[in-house]
């Protein structure tokens, strides 16, 4: 599979040597599951009042819901239920890495690493018994302009 990373800008596919990286898959998968927008629930509050609840077009042909409610988020504030908030939406666009089979168990956990950024830690057991940690951070820009 193409290898998928997450840079400073959003996803990127891995071109460090001069031509397209593969990967066993599950760093791409993890990335896809987390950063692609799931649909908004009716009862999510939608960001600066949109009526867009976005999602992805593909989840019709799909056996499970792609992406996750992270984008609900990215225009909070940087607080403890934000914090939260991000651990149970990953946690949910994870789920289907056990019902499917890619992985054993997954865990994660998220941490206020400075004053506007959010970081997730993600630890997947693979059915093999390896496992494999991600870490990715989450930063509040506009925050930042709002406060200074």
């Amino acid at each position: 599979m193409i290898k998928v990373v997450w840079t400073q800008y959003g996803t990127a596919y891995d071109l460090s040597q001069g031509k397209l990286a593969e990967d066993d898959g599950m760093s791409s998968l993890v990335i896809l599951m987390l950063f692609t927008d799931a649909r908004a629930k009716n009862s999510d509050v939608l960001p600066t009042q949109s009526t867009d609840k976005r999602g992805w077009p593909g989840n019709t042909y799909s056996e499970f819901e792609w992406g996750s409610r992270l984008w609900l988020v990215y225009r909070e504030k940087v607080t403890n239920e934000t914090k939260n908030r991000i651990k149970d939406y990953a946690t949910e666009a994870l789920k289907p890495l056990v019902t499917y089979g890619y992985a054993k168990t997954y865990s994660v956990t998220t941490a206020r690493t400075g004053g506007h950024q959010i970081s997730m830690y993600i630890k997947i057991q693979k059915p093999d018994g390896s496992t494999i940690s991600y870490e990715a951070a989450l930063r509040w820009e506009h925050t930042m302009k709002e406060e200074f």
